[in-house]
């Protein structure tokens, strides 16, 4: 297995306990604010008709997507759901390795998914995973470029998962306790495969309420990957104006970007690290 410390961040501070306890809060703010920048978001650039993917985060099912579908359809985008229900509802694991093995095993089936609307459309897609699954879009791009055109992650938790709200709570899944070699093979695992070769955005919120900033950021080759800060809460970043903005952006050409947030008001909201 190739070495694996370049990924393997010592950052383990889990968000901060007001940022976790505001998240419900939020996401309905930015589930208002979305519904109340309509018409802005209207004037976004226009997509080129090929497909996107979206893939749920931890327990999401399509419908926590399903705005962010509606966003990219209404921009001319073909975006479709992943279609394999709840995010590991499904799994019965007794340690950090049976979880690995199911996020194995799902990898492979979405791979076989892209492989088919590749082959119907003949075109490469783009996948959109939100949190663990950002994991999955970020392993199938070293694995299989030849059908996936980019990723874009959201708040994805790539480092250590000690690092995330929900440590504990998960842990509580597994009847013994987790070695450190479990868990750099469970970071690794997002990195493993051929070279990449797939362009990478990566958001990630400084004031996430789930996942700790300091392993928020994806460690791909650099000159594929793109981190960059969103204002956003873990669960609203499928809901945010702001994201939808960035996304809608960085789907075209630099020529054809919405001129806004190449000016300095959208500095303070969005921040390539």
């Amino acid at each position: 297995m190739e070495a694996t410390s370049r990924y393997f961040t010592p950052d383990l501070r889990p968000p901060k306990l007001r940022h976790s306890i505001m998240e419900l809060g939020r996401v309905i703010m930015e589930i208002g604010s979305t519904a109340m920048l309509g018409p802005l978001l209207k004037s976004l650039p226009g997509g080129d008709g090929h497909t996107i993917m979206t893939i749920p985060g931890f327990m999401g099912a399509d419908g926590s997507t399903a705005q962010l579908r509606k966003f990219l359809n209404n921009r001319g985008y073909n975006a479709i759901p992943w279609g394999l229900g709840r995010n590991a509802a499904d799994v019965r694991s007794q340690n950090i390795e049976d979880f690995l093995e199911h996020r194995a095993q799902m990898e492979e089936i979405i791979a076989a998914r892209v492989e088919q609307e590749f082959l119907r459309s003949g075109r490469k897609l783009t996948l959109i995973g939100w949190s663990l699954g950002g994991l999955y879009a970020v392993a199938l791009a070293h694995s299989y470029p030849q059908w996936i055109r980019q990723v874009i992650t959201l708040g994805t938790p790539y480092g250590d998962p000690r690092g995330t709200a929900l440590y504990s709570v998960m842990g509580s899944m597994y009847n013994n306790d987790v070695d450190e070699q479990a868990l750099e093979r469970w970071v690794s695992h997002t990195y493993r495969g051929g070279e990449l070769r797939v362009p990478v955005l990566a958001l990630y919120s400084e004031t996430d309420g789930i996942v700790g900033k300091g392993i928020a950021r994806c460690e791909g080759d650099p000159h594929y990957v793109t981190n960059m800060a969103v204002v956003a809460s873990h669960v609203g970043f499928p809901f945010n104006p702001i994201v939808f903005a960035v996304i809608a952006n960085h789907l075209v050409e630099p020529h054809e970007r919405w001129a806004l947030c190449r000016s300095e008001h959208i500095r303070p909201l969005v921040r390539v690290a």
